[in-house]
């Protein structure tokens, strides 16, 4: 019997979403779908499974993403879900780890592309919130409902920001270690 489960995660935390969904498998839940925050599971043996979540270089439908799916299934390795550029990957657990990433480096690439991602949104956001409260000044009233929701946005951008920054350092400590 399927099951569905809400949790939020930001995009600097896929180390740690990734970490909840290989738990789930060892507790025989397998991840059969994921879309933004809902996960659907169904029963499997206790750890048949492992998963991985990678911000993908493709847009969903072009060449190189269609490329890139196919050379995976060949590999023994299934997409269970896709968020535009988020895409959620399984593969049987054989016994080898299951690494998209040849090294620590090309695993920090991975986390700098992310954390581009996030200082783009938080720029974006923080440039409305100054158009906003410009406006706010003018026609208190009018405008005040979209005010909130943009400094709430901005704060949730900011900690976004916040966890990619916390991702990009931890990454980059582990590849001096490698060095």
């Amino acid at each position: 019997m399927r099951k569905v489960e809400w949790h939020w995660w930001t995009i600097g935390q896929y180390k740690e979403e990734e970490k909840w969904l290989n738990k789930k498998a060892q507790e025989g839940q397998a991840l059969v779908s994921a879309f933004a925050v809902r996960y659907e599971f169904e029963p499997c043996a206790p750890g048949e499974y492992t998963y991985k979540i990678v911000f993908t270089d493709h847009m969903p439908g072009t060449d190189g993403r269609v490329a890139f799916e196919e050379f995976l299934a060949e590999s023994g390795i299934e997409e269970v879900g896709r968020f535009h550029r988020w895409a959620y990957y399984r593969k049987k657990n054989d016994g080898t780890p299951f690494e998209m990433f040849n090294t620590t480096r090309e695993e920090l690439a991975h986390a700098n592309k992310i954390k581009k991602l996030a200082t783009v949104l938080l720029a974006v956001i923080l440039l409305t919130l100054v158009m906003e409260v410009t406006a706010f000044i003018h026609r208190p009233k009018e405008l005040f409902g979209v005010v909130l929701f943009v400094a709430l946005m901005s704060g949730f951008v900011f900690k976004v920001y916040k966890d990619c920054v916390k991702l990009v350092k931890e990454l980059e400590r582990e590849n001096r270690l490698f060095e």
